[in-house]
């Protein structure tokens, strides 16, 4: 059985934020879970600079919506490390952004840029939407 790279995507993401956030102790205890770590700071502009350069838009589309060949990246995009994760490290048909092909702070520039991103408008304001 084959996988679509989507599915593989989301998969991976779940599995990914679920061990990022484990359960709590059942032990009763009061303390609280240490926070996930923060994301680098990055810088957006770069980050979109280095999207398009390393060809992530041709799979995820100019503003990182999804297209035919990869889902959508943002806004909201995963966690940091899930994302860094997965970039490293892709299952599926994506290539590997490698510490050689893309450093830390370049990660952390593209994920600056899809946490930049815009929320999209609602459905009502679109004028062809409306009866």
């Amino acid at each position: 059985m084959r996988f679509r790279p989507l599915r593989v995507f989301a998969v991976a993401a779940v599995v990914a934020v679920l061990s990022a956030h484990p359960a709590a102790p059942q032990t009763g205890s009061t303390s609280p879970a240490p926070a996930p770590a923060a994301a680098p700071v990055g810088n957006a502009d770069q980050g979109k600079t280095l999207f398009r350069k390393a060809g992530c838009y041709q799979c995820h589309g100019d503003q990182a919506q999804g297209g035919t060949q990869g889902p959508r990246l943002g806004p909201g995009p995963l966690p940091f490390r899930a994302f860094e994760q997965y970039l490293r490290a892709p299952r599926g048909e994506m290539p590997p952004y490698t510490a050689k092909v893309m450093s830390s702070q370049e990660l952390a520039d593209v994920y600056a840029f899809l946490r930049a991103l815009p929320p999209p408008p609602p459905l009502s304001s679109l004028p062809l939407l409306q009866p």
